[in-house]
């Protein structure tokens, strides 16, 4: 008898005498929605998991030890290309994290230890082209950053201080790749000290500052 209001149909397939189950949920419609396998005695998840878009393609494949994530996790475009690649280690990030435009070419690009973004990050243009360099410390942006324009030109280059916030000199570009402006910051307050058509600048006094 079917149950009425169920969304799930939870299929059993015993392995044998193994200590391993497989679980295959499905939708009302009869649809797979995930396939894993679980230990019997307590139900953790051990081994490949995988979930289903409804038109049955592919949209997550992971490994899990112990109900935790493990080792390499991938996320699917429903078209079937890549959308994110992220490792683990014990249920946290550890190791190269990248994700993918739909149509298949390189969006962000970088690394995780111990869960927390370290060293530097990418990302890019839907054509290819690098948009952005950051340095992360922590999770947090610490360091030289560099951008781009989508023709590939120079945008803009500096360094970042705990967090988003510029500090030190600025310098940006124009569409075409020469120096427009110099800046000053300091913890993300920034004064303009040089410009191409007026040369050196004296600028104001940060907050704080005496006159």
């Amino acid at each position: 008898m079917r149950v009425l209001g169920s969304l799930l149909f939870i299929g059993l397939f015993l392995a044998g005498c193994s200590d391993l189950e497989t679980v295959k949920n499905k939708d009302e419609e009869g649809n797979l929605v995930e396939q894993f396998t679980r230990r019997k005695a307590d139900y953790a998840r051990e081994g490949l998991y995988r979930k289903f878009y409804p038109s049955g393609k592919l949209q997550e494949q992971a490994n899990f030890h112990n109900d935790t994530l493990e080792g390499e996790r991938r996320l699917f475009y429903e078209n079937g290309q890549v959308q994110i690649v992220e490792q683990y280690v014990d249920g946290q990030f550890h190791g190269p994290y990248r994700t993918f435009y739909e149509n298949g070419q390189a969006d962000v690009e970088g690394e995780y230890v111990d869960n927390s973004m370290q060293g530097v990050w990418k990302r890019h243009y839907e054509n290819g082209q690098t948009m952005e360099e950051v340095q992360f410390v922590d999770n947090q942006e610490n360091g030289p950053f560099v951008e781009y324009y989508e023709n590939g030109k120079l945008k803009a280059k500096g360094n970042f201080r705990e967090g988003d916030n510029e500090d030190g000199l600025l310098e940006l570009y124009d569409e075409s790749g020469e120096l427009e402006r110099k800046m000053e910051c300091r913890m993300g307050v920034c004064r303009t000290i040089w410009t191409r058509e007026e040369g050196d600048i004296t600028p104001a006094p940060f907050p704080g500052d005496s006159e």
